[in-house]
């Protein structure tokens, strides 16, 4: 995922690290982790995430510390502070020290998820999980499509016959059921029109992706597949 937003783990504890790293990536995140917050000092740079989950008892230096660091190298950069503590005077140090947000554990993941999402959105970074098909990646909401990391350029009506085929890649679709939700009930054209798209996405995209469903219509066909719905 090319531009999914990037994720930073600042976490000594294996385990807790560990469930954030699977939760963030099947939510469709890129994400690193470290054990320390000098590595993730040091690797800030080449990995500049657009969030960091920071964990306050660090064994090497506290969070407070490694955020007003964080701040030095990026003052754009969204910190979530991850900890046990939960004092008010806790908290306060800790937005104090540059952190955009603060949970305290143990924590829900879906909570966790949602704040992550809310600051994301704060930043203006597109937080949607793309539909995601063996080398094809499509992002409904800003109406791009990836194919082997290469974007493809497709018209309105192309990307509308596209995200169809995903929204029902487990049945096949006939051509009247096609013209209805992508043309329009009012539309008076021949089914050919069906057709000569369904060849256009075809050409533009793999050959293999669209199989045709004789006597049906077609069906989208794809191994791994990730929606964000």
């Amino acid at each position: 995922m090319e531009n999914a937003p990037k994720i930073m783990i600042v976490e000594d504890d294996r385990k807790i690290r560990r469930l954030l790293e699977m939760e963030l990536e099947h939510a469709g995140y890129k994400v690193a982790s470290f054990d320390s917050g000098i590595d993730a000092l040091e690797n800030f740079k080449q990995f500049a995430p657009d969030l960091v989950i920071l964990d306050i008892m660090l064994p090497d230096m506290d969070g407070y510390e490694i955020a007003q660091n964080l701040r030095k190298l990026s003052p754009d950069v969204l910190i979530l502070m991850l900890t046990a503590l939960g004092m008010k005077k806790d908290k306060l140090t800790g937005f104090e020290s540059g952190a955009d947000d603060y949970l305290t554990k143990p924590f829900d993941n879906e909570e966790l998820l949602a704040r992550i999402k809310a600051l994301l959105r704060r930043k203006h970074i597109d937080v949607s999980r793309p539909y995601k098909i063996g080398s094809l990646e499509i992002y409904e909401d800003r109406r791009t499509v990836y194919y082997d990391g290469k974007e493809i350029d497709l018209t309105k009506t192309e990307f509308e016959l596209l995200i169809y085929l995903v929204k029902n890649r487990n049945r096949a679709v006939s051509k009247e059921e096609i013209l209805n939700a992508v043309w329009g009930i009012d539309y008076y054209g021949s089914d050919n029109t069906v057709e000569v798209y369904i060849n256009y996405l075809r050409k533009k995209l793999s050959p293999d992706l669209i199989k045709t469903v004789r006597g049906i219509g077609y069906r989208l066909v794809g191994e791994e597949l990730e929606t964000n719905h």
